[in-house]
């Protein structure tokens, strides 16, 4: 049985491993858990070519992170490894037992592996770091264990399967992007090709003439045409879901009497601030917990306190809509930062705490008593280490540690906190600096419930009067209220121009053409009122909509058919060029690879047929993007380089790497069949 295989069949964890050191990374927060989510619907969130993903799955995978961003990474984290473990299926891809524990334990470890067991101190991969913890994880007897030792056991070993899980779902996906890539190694015909590529260039001298220069009513689109040029082009046109929704959105910001009432307030509160023992008991001001090192403090402040004494108080400032001052509480000359390592004792263990003291003072070997019996497990396996940090990172720690760190005596101390008992040495100091503790008054300028009442009043009553008749789309521009229209998806955050307004957008996809919102408050910032205008379920986007654009290219298409029948009759370029009232332009180093030709910007036809056209001689009109171009090519720069056929190997594979890698996952995610209910849920 394979080593892996082993170690799994024996049972438990050593307890004080179990903490963080598998459930502090990436896969931990896979198996938290979210009640009030599980009893919104019994619908799932998501089919993935008729797989259920339930709200159960998608909560335990989304664990404590909450912002729409995560959401979307993670279904889509989610979608991509069903859909992946439906193509591996399909086509016989498989990981074998044998093969995951190579991956794991084995010669070929999984980069996943490499990245979670990296010794901080080296930089390294720490293969025994790993296999220590997959002893202890599995090689404690349950039954000698209390329930909630047995249930934490528990829980880190599913996070452990989770881990094997991903390992498994990463060595597919490589897998079949191998399988993809080297499908396509080229030929030698490819790679002549592309190399006498990289030789071509040119410079041409040309006569170009515009679109715009024939009037639309010269030339003459049926719909008949535009309807078969809609049927040929409809695959670049597919779509998701979306709404159209017509909003009205009012800013609820500060008046003119928000700031007077805020500047008073501050007034009022600015002699206290400046005189009082107790700063802390000051409405908005913030009383200073830690030393900051002067040179990283924000410019107003460091341009004030450079200059000041204990006592002293800023003049008022204003920046940032806020109102502020500072006061210098009290200065110290001390490190900016320190290393330092600690060994953590729970608030009970004081006595077990003095006897390690004791053998640290006799000599005894730091990291490994922090290894052994350091109740923090964030740094106990790195011998109790910190490593660097500065006296505001120690916040929660309070002032007695920061103390400790940065003006103790050297050796090891012994601090009290909240958190329990530490034995603390500092290893290291940067030089000493100039530091402060400083006081802030800080008062923002807000809308006032006042200006908050009155922006909601004008919304509701122009909903009341407007909101269900077809006037609601033409706005009040008296009264400063404009409709706008945006098309929004399912997975959208932001309408328009208002950041983090996804409620509307569940709300949207949940609600009837025609119907009309209820007034959301955004942040704060914006009260928002929207109808939805149309309904699209569409998978593509539909001629009407389309009609109009594809209308134009077929425009431009005649036009430059007419054009280029003009240019065929001239011989010359000074013939063109009188003819149309132009001039022959030049554009040097034209090249095959560059789809942008210099001068005259993206004209991906021109630069494709001009490399390889014989010098001197004028080439029939090519139909640009923006016009239509005569023109010859006037010297030949092509750069003399000799084949080799291995250099160019490598060069094609990196450049076709790259193409796949671009387009691959995009391929696979379009191909699968995917019902999202998420707007359902959240």
């Amino acid at each position: 049985m394979a080593t892996l295989q082993k170690i799994r069949n024996q049972a438990g964890l050593l307890i004080v491993v179990i903490g963080v050191a598998l459930l502090a990374f990436i896969i931990g927060d896979f198996l938290n858990s979210g009640g009030t989510f599980l009893q919104m619907s019994k619908n799932n969130v998501a089919k993935v070519n008729g797989d259920a993903i339930s709200p159960e799955e998608f909560q335990s995978k989304l664990g404590a992170e909450t912002t729409d961003a995560d959401r979307n990474r993670i279904f889509t984290e989610m979608v991509m490894t069903k859909a992946m473990s439906d193509c591996a299926e399909n086509i016989g891809i498989t990981v074998s037992e044998e093969e995951l524990n190579d991956l794991i334990t084995g010669d070929n470890t999984s980069p996943l592996v490499l990245q979670q067991y990296t010794n901080p101190q080296t930089g390294q991969f720490d293969k025994e770091m790993l296999m220590s913890y997959l002893s202890q994880l599995f090689s404690t007897d349950l039954t000698t264990l209390d329930e909630e030792q047995q249930y934490q056991i528990a829980m880190a070993q599913e996070s452990w399967y989770a881990f094997e899980e991903a390992v498994k779902n990463d060595r597919v996906s490589r897998k079949m992007f191998n399988l993809v890539s080297k499908s396509l190694l080229p030929n030698d015909l490819d790679l002549e090709s592309a190399f006498a590529e990289t030789t071509k260039n040119v410079d041409i001298a040309y006569v170009p003439q515009l679109y715009t220069a024939i009037p639309d009513s010269l030339v003459e689109v049926s719909e008949s045409e535009v309807k078969s040029l809609y049927s040929k082009k409809r695959e670049n046109y597919k779509i998701d879901e979306n709404r159209t929704i017509e909003f009205v959105a009012l800013s609820v910001a500060p008046t003119q009497d928000d700031f007077k009432a805020t500047e008073e307030l501050f007034n009022s509160l600015s002699e206290t601030f400046s005189t009082t023992e107790n700063v802390q008991h000051v409405q908005y001001a913030q009383a200073p917990k830690e030393y900051m090192t002067v040179s990283t403090m924000s410019p107003k402040m460091k341009e004030f306190v450079s200059k000041a004494k204990v006592g002293d108080v800023s003049e008022t400032i204003f920046e940032n809509n806020t109102y502020k001052k500072y006061r210098v509480m009290s200065t110290t000359v001390a490190p900016d930062s320190v290393e330092a390592r600690h060994i953590m004792f729970a608030p009970t263990q004081e006595a077990l705490c003095d006897s390690i003291y004791n053998v640290l003072k006799n000599g005894g070997d730091f990291a490994e008593l922090a290894k052994e019996y350091s109740v923090d497990t964030n740094t106990s396996s790195n011998g109790g280490s910190f490593g660097w940090f500065t006296e505001p990172m120690l916040s929660q720690l309070g002032t007695k540690f920061a103390d400790a760190a940065f003006r103790g005596a050297k050796g090891v101390q012994k601090v009290t906190t909240q958190f329990g008992i530490h034995l603390l040495e500092v290893t290291d100091k940067t030089k000493p600096v100039d530091k402060a503790k400083v006081a802030q008054l800080l008062v923002e300028v807000k809308p006032s419930q006042e200006t908050r009442d009155a922006q909601y009043y004008k919304l509701s009553k122009y909903m009341t009067e407007k909101g269900e008749t077809e006037e609601f789309s033409n706005g009040d521009i008296d009264n400063g209220i404009s409709v706008q229209t945006a098309k929004i998806g399912k997975a959208d955050i932001n309408l328009s121009y208002i950041p983090n307004a996804r409620e509307i957008i569940q709300w949207a996809f949940n609600a009837d053409e025609k119907e009309l919102s209820k007034i959301f408050d955004v942040e704060k910032k914006f009260y928002v009122v929207a109808k939805v205008a149309k309904i699209s379920d569409d998978e593509y986007e539909t001629y009407e909509d389309l009609a109009p654009m594809l209308k134009t290219r077929l425009l431009q298409e005649k036009k430059g058919e007419k054009i280029a029948e003009l240019l065929k009759e001239f011989t010359t370029l000074e013939q063109a060029a009188e003819a149309l009232a132009s001039k022959v332009d030049t554009a040097k180093s034209v090249v095959f690879r560059s789809s942008v030709v210099p001068g005259i910007g993206f004209e991906p036809k021109l630069a494709g047929s001009a490399p390889f056209a014989p010098v001197d001689e004028l080439q029939a009109p090519v139909q640009g993007n923006r016009a239509v171009y005569l023109y010859k090519v006037v010297a030949n720069n092509d750069v003399l380089s000799t084949f080799d056929k291995a250099s160019e190997t490598n060069i094609y594979k990196s450049s076709m790497t790259k193409y796949i890698y671009e387009r691959y996952f995009d391929l696979i995610y379009n191909l699968t069949d995917i019902d999202d209910n998420r707007t359902l849920f959240y």
